[in-house]
């Protein structure tokens, strides 16, 4: 009868059990090391100024995992696929910093590469690598 009560109350509240490896999330983090200049000059490769916007892959992005979180680095990135132009630039240059904006790993991903997909692009200030609800990580 426990079992009811707390099936009912979880389902009130919206409270669940406690998540299994899989389904527990990994923040994903850049650092000074993450080597933002490598996602610059694609960026440039593919015509995007200061202010631009897009959804877009890239690829190959490599996570490591350290302390508790995934750190993501742009070293191994060769391309950026623009799936969508959302807003267009003004045609200015590139900020030199980027971050990175509720990208989250699940607890079943390991360190190693990654196309990173359906992501937002933006270069407003910063270069921002903004996840989306559609944003998927697929091992290379």
């Amino acid at each position: 009868m426990k079992k009811e009560h707390t099936s009912l109350f979880s389902n009130l509240f919206g409270a669940k059990g406690k998540p299994t490896e899989s389904e527990k999330s990994t923040p994903v983090v850049i650092t000074s090391y993450s080597q933002p200049h490598v996602l610059q000059q694609r960026m440039k490769e593919e015509k995007l100024s200061h202010g631009e916007t897009v959804t877009a892959n890239i690829s190959p992005v490599r996570l490591e995992s350290n302390f508790g979180k995934m750190v993501l680095y742009f070293c191994p990135m060769q391309s950026i696929e623009i799936v969508e132009k959302v807003n267009a630039g003004d045609g200015g240059s590139l900020p030199a910093e980027a971050i990175v904006d509720g990208l989250t790993v699940p607890g079943n991903c390991k360190p190693g590469l990654y196309t990173l997909k359906n992501v937002t692009l933006s270069s407003n200030g910063t270069m921002q690598v903004i996840a989306t609800e559609n944003t998927m990580w697929e091992s290379v």
